[in-house]
């Protein structure tokens, strides 16, 4: 799928209804308000059909098999002033046993934990430092906010959120630019004492469309990957209405990771030619659509390819295989109960290259898995 043109032809079609958000940041939107703070609440429930005692394979949102358990349940206190803000998210479920396994402590349970200054009246100009939500990807993990209730492979292996400083600067009504000094890629705890940097342009194309650009630079050494250096990532989505009925997103990313094959060797003559600087390379793509049958109930789907030869990331549970080379297509049906419930089936269907196998059932590797997950959601 060519998505560049996926990008235009959507964007030609679209009239103006409603504000689109960027659905790339969890939700900050209702909840209870008492004066200057406000409290909101969420419940995530949900089951699938992989098999008992096992997760589904490289997935970290909604991944337990074959019991119902809790995805996420988070309280959301939020402060705002004139010049001050702060949020404190502590949360609880699958997702943040698997997602944060690798923090220590309590940090395990902090979804977002962040205070604010603003340090320019006049131009707006906001610096949050702490736990922050990731702008990188279309998707969060509140699945509310989602067009299908799985995240898609692209969320799964890039942050879901950053550990840092934050800096936003408007540069006109529509147009804002972030930047980001934080610990690394996706950890609280400091893997080496390196920062890292990222980038955030965001565009509102009137109430209709937005067009997120980001960009990561870091060095990703540490114990657990020790031949590790720099990482160089770049992400592109949009997120548009086509309507008063359907609503779509897009998201393309690609990132390049330096390595040596070993540890680097002293020697005055610099690293020998076998450790000199190699690189793995990844990229992925997925598109989503919704269609809105009626004010309680819409469908949508998801189609997707990710694309990591080197595992980066992932390792093919089936050691025989070379790269992680997988896509999926899903089908989701959704119904609204009321303004703050929802439920959700939705189908996926997980496929590598015919030649390798990725998903392991019982003591067989198959290149292929079916999943059925339903779920409801519950907020204030």
């Amino acid at each position: 799928m060519r998505l560049s043109a996926l990008f235009i032809g959507l964007l030609s079609v679209a009239p103006a209804f409603g504000q689109v958000l960027n659905t790339g940041f969890v939700d900050t939107a209702g909840g209870e308000h008492l004066g200057k703070v406000s409290i909101a609440g969420y419940v995530d429930i949900y089951g699938n059909n992989c098999p008992a005692g096992k997760s589904v394979p490289y997935m970290v949102s909604s991944a337990r098999g074959n019991e119902i358990t809790a995805n996420l349940v988070f309280l959301d206190f939020r402060y705002r002033s004139e010049n001050l803000r702060a949020r404190l998210v502590p949360a609880f479920g699958t997702y943040m046993n698997a997602n944060l396994a690798g923090e220590p402590g309590t940090l395990k349970n902090l979804l977002e934990a962040s205070a604010g200054i603003r340090v320019s009246k006049k131009y707006n100009v906001w610096l949050d430092a702490g736990i922050l939500g990731s702008p990188y990807t279309n998707e969060n993990p509140v699945s509310k906010d989602q067009l299908l209730y799985t995240r898609s492979m692209s969320a799964e292996n890039s942050p879901y959120y950053l550990s840092g400083l934050k800096l936003g600067l408007p540069l006109s009504e529509n147009l804002h630019f972030y930047a980001y000094l934080i610990n690394g890629w996706q950890q609280i705890q400091d893997y080496n004492s390196e920062p890292a940097f990222g980038s955030q342009l965001e565009w509102n194309i009137g109430k209709n469309h937005l067009i997120n650009w980001n960009t990561y630079v870091g060095n990703e050494e540490s114990t657990v990957r020790p031949n590790y250096m720099m990482r160089y990532f770049t992400d592109l989505y949009w997120i548009g209405k086509l309507g008063k009925r359907w609503d779509a997103s897009a998201c393309v990313y690609a990132g390049i990771q330096n390595y040596h094959l070993t540890l680097r060797a002293d020697s005055i003559f610099g690293p020998p030619p076998h450790l000199r600087k190699r690189q793995h390379r990844w990229w992925n793509a997925n598109a989503q659509l919704r269609y809105t049958a009626t004010d309680n109930f819409s469908i949508s789907a998801r189609a997707e390819w990710f694309n990591d030869p080197g595992t980066v990331f992932q390792t093919p549970m089936n050691t025989t295989t070379s790269g992680y080379k997988t896509g999926s297509y899903s089908l989701c049906l959704n119904r609204k109960v009321n303004s703050n419930a929802l439920l959700r089936l939705e189908y996926r269907r997980f496929f590598a290259e015919t030649n390798q196998s990725y998903y392991l059932f019982g003591s067989f590797y198959r290149n292929n898995m079916d999943l059925l997950t339903g779920s409801m959601a519950v907020w204030f």
